[in-house]
């Protein structure tokens, strides 16, 4: 016997993987387009602060409770 391979569920799982990298691309593409915000200038002021704070001429921020 000639068996055939079952058409509808190749196209469902196929589309259902498509679907899933569409979705996880577009939701990595939001969280960058959020999260990287630093430009060059921004960046080497950060990097600056950064080795400052390692240098000790500066104290990292630590937030104290009122009260």
């Amino acid at each position: 016997m000639n068996e055939e391979i079952p058409v509808l569920p190749a196209v469902v799982g196929t589309c259902i993987a498509l679907f899933l990298g569409y979705e996880i691309n577009r939701r990595r593409h939001k969280l960058r387009k959020v999260f990287n915000t630093f430009n060059k200038t921004e960046s080497r002021i950060a990097e600056a602060l950064e080795m400052m704070v390692d240098s000790g001429q500066l104290r990292p921020y630590v937030p104290t409770r009122a009260g």
